[in-house]
């Protein structure tokens, strides 16, 4: 593909990423004289008319989004079976990575970012698009720090049709919302939760939820609640918190309605960023006794009054007692400090070492003198190449002793999972087993004269293709047959049209009127001769007599 020119005007450069369904180039515009990002999907993907619609027509419901904040869909087109699409290319990290370099960013960055990507949301939103898969590796930077957000044309538009090109980890599920865990349509709260899990991630420098597999990860989003982040960092304002808890909810209706609500609350928060203070829409319903939606305080103890335990009298009566033991306590004090100098062991915090090389993080363990086991471990991960660092046990930020063994886990690449054979299974069967895999199902139903009703007659990818945990598989649902013109039976015979409407699965409703000539026949028939009806459609016969 490299080299090659597509509709006589876009040069394919170099390949910048891939996915399970389609490969990234970095291109130029031979026309516009101007760099390019040009997404080409996969050879297995091309062989459905069907798919190459749906990509069509959604790829250009994108392209219709303008923003400062989105990433521009140029063009769409096809060439020789090569179906692509051609995107602004932003020359920027992105927030991942910027978060990674940062480890945690203020609350004011993270605010300042925040209202970005909601402001693009907020306009995809209106135009009928919602994005369903916001994460901070779709959440770019250009050269003059302005935010970008890409991947709407793996989106979900306004007919809830999905949308099946982009990455290979379609809804992340790191960042996945729980109604998209539980295998439902993604609505516009569901892109606000992954937003809200971002905001959480940018001002604590890590994500709620972490999990060996896919699957237990997508389980924690839907039945475990999230540590506050004020936990992890006592500094974030409660009106940051505020928001992300209230963005997050398990209930999509108690997070915001709209992008709108969640912008008004971080302008409140950016302008009166301080302690105490509640933006306006943060307030949500909690499942214990208090409904205001707030992190309460302990109360404060009250004063004892003057005539109790307290009173002069009874403090003078224990004052020599009390001196001796604080005298005591100093002493023990004192030995306590003299024994530590001799058992103490100094601490430090576990580093982080996530995507270094083996070599490189054995070698920062050791530097901080802390010991790495002479055995790795090895474990699948889709992000992290093949030969580096994925995570430690104890994990990053852990105070430990020095001379501690630290585990590492090395990544073996990404886990492939072999795409069952789902033909002929109904659409619940194969949810359970996508389910069960790590994939993701996305149903499309039509019309078919010859599949039952309820059946899976073809899917997308195929049978066994090799897919990544998180990927999306397309199938296609039988609703039986399809509407059809019905023939013209004025001047059948009763029993000749109500054998025909039985035979096609339609409900013959009989009047009769008097008539001379046509008696005990098909005068006239609702719906006329060469409309479409569907099965089980009524159709009325007026019959003479």
């Amino acid at each position: 593909m490299v080299g090659k020119i597509l509709a006589e005007r876009y040069e394919i450069i170099e390949i910048i990423a891939e996915g399970g369904m389609a490969r990234v180039y970095r291109g130029l515009d031979l026309l516009l004289k101007r760099t390019v990002a040009v997404k080409v999907l996969k050879d297995q993907m091309t062989g459905d008319a069907s798919f190459i619609r749906r990509f069509e027509r959604e790829a250009q419901s994108a392209a219709a989004l303008s923003h400062p904040h989105i990433v521009n869909i140029y063009d769409v087109g096809e060439e020789d079976g090569t179906y692509f699409m051609v995107m602004e290319y932003v020359d920027g990290k992105n927030l991942k990575e910027y978060i990674r370099e940062k480890e945690k960013l203020s609350a004011s960055e993270a605010i300042k970012i925040t209202r970005q990507i909601a402001e693009a949301l907020e306009q995809a939103h209106a135009a009928g698009v919602i994005h369903r898969d916001i994460k901070p590796q779709n959440i770019l930077f250009s050269r003059e720090g302005k935010v970008k957000v890409t991947d709407f044309g793996i989106a979900i538009a306004g007919d809830g049709v999905t949308v099946t090109v982009g990455n290979s980890i379609i809804g992340s599920v790191q960042y996945i919302s729980p109604e998209q865990a539980r295998g439902e349509l993604a609505g516009k709260q569901s892109d606000l939760y992954s937003l809200g899990i971002v905001f959480y991630e940018m001002v604590t420098g890590k994500v709620p939820f972490d999990a060996e597999s896919p699957v237990a990860l997508a389980m924690k989003h839907i039945q475990e609640q999230i540590v506050p982040p004020r936990r992890h960092v006592e500094s974030i304002p409660e009106a940051v918190e505020q928001i992300i808890l209230k963005a997050v909810q398990k209930d999509s209706a108690e997070r915001y309605g709209t992008a709108g609500e969640m912008l008004e609350d971080l302008s409140f928060a950016e302008n009166k960023n301080r302690s105490g203070v509640t933006p306006p829409h943060s307030r949500y319903k909690k499942d214990s006794d208090n409904d205001d939606g707030v992190i309460l305080k302990p109360p404060v103890p009250e004063q004892e009054n003057s005539s109790g335990i307290f009173s002069p009298r009874v403090r003078r009566k224990w004052l020599k007692p009390l001196l001796f033991i604080l005298l005591l306590a100093v002493l023990l004090g004192v030995a306590a400090m003299i024994i530590s100098d001799y058992l103490y062991v100094p601490e430090i915090a576990v580093p982080e070492v996530r995507g270094l090389s083996q070599s490189d993080a054995v070698q920062m363990l050791r530097d901080l003198e802390l010991i790495p086991n002479d055995e790795v471990f090895y474990i699948h991960d889709n992000e992290i190449q093949v030969g580096n660092v994925v995570k430690t046990d104890p994990p990053e930020g852990r105070i430990v002793r020095k001379d501690r063994v630290i585990d590492l886990y090395v990544s073996k690449g990404p886990e492939f999972i072999i795409t069952p054979d789902l033909t002929g299974r109904t659409e619940m069967e194969a949810r359970a087993i996508l389910a069960d895999l790590g994939l993701i199902m996305a149903p499309v139903r039509e019309y078919n004269d010859d599949i039952p009703e309820g059946e899976i007659y073809r899917q997308v990818p195929g049978e066994s293709f090799q897919s990544s945990p998180g990927d999306e598989v397309v199938v296609y649902v039988s609703q039986g047959r399809g509407p059809f013109p019905i023939a013209n039976l004025i001047g059948y015979s009763e029993s000749g049209a109500i054998e025909y409407l039985r035979e096609n699965d339609l409900v013959p409703v009989v009047r009769y009127r008097f008539s001379v000539g046509s008696a005990g026949h098909v005068m006239e028939q609702v719906p006329a001769p060469g409309e479409e009806v569907l099965p089980g459609q009524f159709v009325d016969l007026l019959v003479g007599e």
